[in-house]
């Protein structure tokens, strides 16, 4: 009989062969067998290579009582400690081992089955971690007892691909000695009784070759097949059509073109759901005649019916999902995405590949867009709102961001600066650690989701502006693993895109090389394809000041010089942003000295400028100076400075107020209602200086959760990213409503007159530590603003522009100066804005600062019947 339906046929598990990861004695355990468990520290992920201390495993089993494939059982070893039970025994050439009885090791439960051994491997501390190449555990399989002949085919992996005139190594590993006779597309290649095969191969035929495995030992019969593929060396080359780019393109109504930019690569095969995902010769790239494009055109046809997924394989062994994708499948992260985004989306290919895929549309999509008579308000003027999906909204939901935009609108808002929504790695996290660029992460809903909030925030006249990550990719990426150095963990020196290692301290995950005219190539279409498909208004470049190549190491004072390389790489990216749409906002996040900074503003781009301590200080009471906040005081010529109280980096300011705020015996800004009312008064000072601004969300209400919260309530730095409490309850407190309706005044103030703050002459007075003040001129509008960041009671001279009728914002208590120079008593943290005309902020706001105006009157009738008319008569 044909024991294939009887064997259990392994053809995954390591054994002790050069470029093997972990290999146990003997060669096919079972549960009741002492075993020796191998792990060579180069392989894998490299991590513990030439690594010189203690070695330790980590260790359980996958039994029965699993309830999935990575349900550890019966683990090994305590964490992050010098555990002797788990100690390897270097065996030389970074080679571990570690011997132990398989049941007794573990304690397995009397009728529990075994079904395969898990491992990681660690240093004693757990800081540096050993696993499998692509990051995840390391399994091997226990076979039952008296299973009969069992085989292991170790090489060729399925679908190899060698050029003709080369060498294929066979290797198959056996549980006894067995006759074994192999043929190469009915070629007899190999006869011989043996308990291991290994000889080399050399095919004269281009194409596929299928080996055929007959092994026997008498008993039992086992027949394996095997496919590989041999190519010429010395192929054509054809350039792809021109105007293809990279990823998929709709190349006519019949077709599609893929195409990846892989210059040193030998040959790159389409995977998919056609041809199983395995080598399809069909399915061959063809090769661009400078070498370095990839490209082919395929029926759309082979795609239809769910099967509109894919992925490449380079060089017949690196797979990855297209590094220009727009929308991928993720097995390890999707389980957790909205269900409705997912039914818009192929299945995952589950048991014909691994890894990330994929996923597109088979017609492009066409969103009605309502947006064509959208202006783009001035930049100098921008009233931004920073949101982090994550933490803003309970259901992390694009469907819940529309529905808030009318809160945002009535605050005054002016664009939404969107911190990165690509697809990063896992489902909770800032965004910073991106992995596809050009795709929308599924976690806070769909592409058709994502437009209509642009599209409903256009209508509202509301810009959104795309946080971008262009310093760095994490290994999740396919730009790293195109070219990766698994020994190292880190991209290989042959990387056209990546640093084999960073060239600046504030790196994170792998750093981009903006001098590489591939890394250039990419940045521009990613940028292209967020304005072109997504009407994104601009976009904030996260470290910027990272996109260098000037080597400065640990030295951060270094790395902020002066460097015109990167200002050359910055200007040619934002030349390439507003070839597309010449009002488009340009923001970096930069943090480079002072020259540079103005270069950048003086081409036309805005600036981040961190005054969050600063501001903060003053809110808290103490002395504090707030001139950096003010563009004319860095010598820039323009207002393009975004200077801020609180970002997604800062420590939250309500929560320092009562911390640390300052306080006597009659005055204390850790008391909430004072607090809150300091941060209206730093605001104050805050938007009326001229240039754009922006607030961190819920930063108009006062969100007093530290940055630093972890889920649990404590505070710790090691929990800075960590998801924090979504609080839109604060609006039911009147303190906090109150600072909304005082921010939301300010905007509206800063919206009602844009050329007063934009082109006004100003003055800011912020040489006293405590009492500040800004004075602007214009010929429409006179503005001074005044705060007191004592904790008590201060003279403040407001330095009005004249004699005559002034009028306070907030009150709209009407003033005659007679005295330009006379100044005015200022309780603790009062702030006033005096306006030379009267001006009326939003329906709703109408109370006093610090005090109400007693108005005497009268009310009738009264008592009052339903259907009468109420009167409210005040005496004069």
């Amino acid at each position: 009989p044909d024991i294939n339906q009887l064997i259990k046929i392994s053809e995954n598990t390591e054994v002790q062969q050069t470029g093997e990861l972990v290999w146990t004695e003997p060669a096919f355990p079972t549960q009741l067998d002492d075993v020796t468990v191998f792990f060579d520290a180069s392989q894998g992920n490299g991590a513990l290579a030439g690594f010189t201390g203690d070695v330790y495993a980590h260790t359980g089993v996958i039994t029965s009582a699993s309830t999935s494939p990575t349900d550890w059982q019966q683990v090994q070893g305590n964490w992050g400690t010098a555990d002797a039970n788990t100690l390897m025994n270097s065996e030389g050439d970074n080679i571990y081992s570690l011997s132990y009885n398989i049941e007794d090791y573990y304690g397995i439960n009397p009728g529990e089955i075994v079904e395969e051994l898990a491992f990681v491997f660690r240093n004693s501390n757990g800081s540096i971690v050993g696993r499998d190449t692509d990051g995840s555990d390391i399994y091997l399989e226990i076979f039952p007892p008296n299973e009969g002949l069992l085989a292991n085919l170790i090489n060729p992996k399925e679908n190899t691909i060698i050029d003709l005139g080369s060498i294929l190594e066979v290797e198959l590993q056996l549980s006894t000695i067995a006759s074994v006779s192999i043929t190469d597309n009915g070629v007899n290649v190999y006869d011989q009784t043996t308990d291991f095969v290994d000889f080399d191969l050399s095919p004269t035929e281009l194409g596929l070759h299928t080996l055929q495995f007959a092994i026997t030992d008498g008993t039992d019969t086992i027949n394996i097949e095997r496919n590989y593929f041999v190519l010429d060396p010395n192929e054509n080359f054809e350039n792809p059509p021109i105007g293809t780019q990279n990823g998929l393109n709709y190349g006519s109504d019949s077709t599609f073109i893929f195409q990846l930019t892989a210059p040193g690569k030998k040959h790159v095969f389409l995977l998919c759901p056609e041809n199983n995902y395995n080598v399809d010769i069909n399915q061959k790239l063809k090769k661009s005649e400078d070498q370095n494009t990839y490209w082919i055109e395929l029926p759309k046809s082979i795609f239809e019916n769910g099967k509109n997924s894919y992925q490449y394989l380079v060089d017949g062994e690196i797979v990855i999902a297209d590094p220009f994708a727009t929308v991928v499948l993720d097995p390890w992260n999707d389980d957790n995405v909205p269900s409705d985004v997912m039914a818009t989306l192929p299945d995952y290919p589950t048991g014909l590949t691994s890894g990330i895929v994929t996923a597109f549309d088979l017609e492009k999509e066409n969103f009605d867009w309502e947006d064509e008579s959208f202006e783009k308000p001035i930049q100098t003027n921008l009233i931004i709102y920073e949101i982090m999906m994550r933490d803003f909204l309970q259901d992390k939901n694009y469907k819940s961001l529309i529905d808030t935009l009318d809160y945002l609108d009535r605050l005054g808002v002016t664009a939404i600066e969107l911190m990165p929504i690509s697809e990063f790695e896992g489902n909770q996290s800032w965004g910073y650690n991106p992995s596809f660029h050009m795709a929308v992460d599924k976690y806070y809903g769909s592409r058709t989701q994502l437009k209509t909030v642009i599209n409903e925030a256009h209508k509202r006249g509301i810009a959104v502006i795309l946080d971008v990550v262009f310093n760095h990719a994490f290994s999740q990426s396919p730009l790293c693993q195109l070219y990766w150095n698994p020994t190292d963990f880190q991209p290989s020196a042959e990387n056209v895109y990546l640093n084999e290692t960073p060239r600046h301290p504030f790196n994170v995950g792998y750093d981009f090389n903006h001098e590489s005219e591939f890394t250039k190539e990419w940045v521009k279409q990613v940028l292209s394809y967020w304005i072109e498909e997504f009407h994104f208004d601009g976009f904030r470049f996260d470290l910027s000041k990272g996109l260098t190549q000037k080597f400065s190491g640990n030295n951060a004072e270094a790395m902020s010089q002066f460097d015109f390389t990167r200002v050359s790489i910055l200007k040619d990216y934002a030349d390439h942003i507003w070839m597309h749409s010449e009002d488009a906002y340009v923001i970096m996040e930069h943090f480079a000295v002072n020259s540079e900074e103005q270069n950048l503003s003086d081409y036309g781009m805005m600036l981040w400028g961190n005054t969050s301590f600063e501001f903060a200080e003053a809110a808290m009471g103490y002395g504090s100076s707030l001139d950096w906040a003010d563009y004319s005081e860095r010598d820039w010529n323009d207002p393009h400075l975004i200077s801020y109280m609180e970002s997604h980096d800062e420590e939250r300011m309500a929560y320092k107020l009562q911390e640390f705020g300052n306080g006597n015996s009659e005055y204390n800004t850790k008391d909430i209602e004072i607090g809150m009312k300091r941060i209206a008064a730093a605001s104050a000072i805050y938007f009326t200086l001229p240039g754009p601004k922006m607030l961190w969300q819920f930063g108009e209400l006062g969100y007093d959760f530290s940055i630093n919260r972890c889920t649990s309530g404590a505070i710790n730095p090691d929990c800075r990213l960590d998801p924090k409490p979504v609080r839109w309850d604060y609006q039911e407190e009147s303190n906090r409503s109150e600072l909304y309706d005082r921010v939301a005044a300010l905007s509206h103030l800063k919206n009602s007159y844009p050329e007063v703050f934009t082109e006004g002459d100003h003055t800011f007075y912020d040489s006293n530590s405590f009492v500040k003040s800004v004075k602007i001129t214009h010929s429409n509008l006179n503005v001074i603003s005044l705060a007191n960041f004592r904790i008590s009671n201060s003279e403040v001279n407001p330095r009005f522009h004249n004699e005559g009728t002034w009028y306070e914002y907030f009150s709209g208590q009407e003033i005659e100066v007679t005295d330009i120079n006379a100044t005015m008593d200022f309780g603790p943290g009062e702030y006033r804005i005096y306006t030379s005309e009267r001006i009326s902020p939003p329906d709703g706001f109408f109370t006093s600062v610090n005090e109400f105006n007693s108005l005497e009157g009268s009310v009738f009738p009264n008592p009052i019947q339903i259907g009468e008319q109420l009167h409210i008569q005040f005496d004069q």
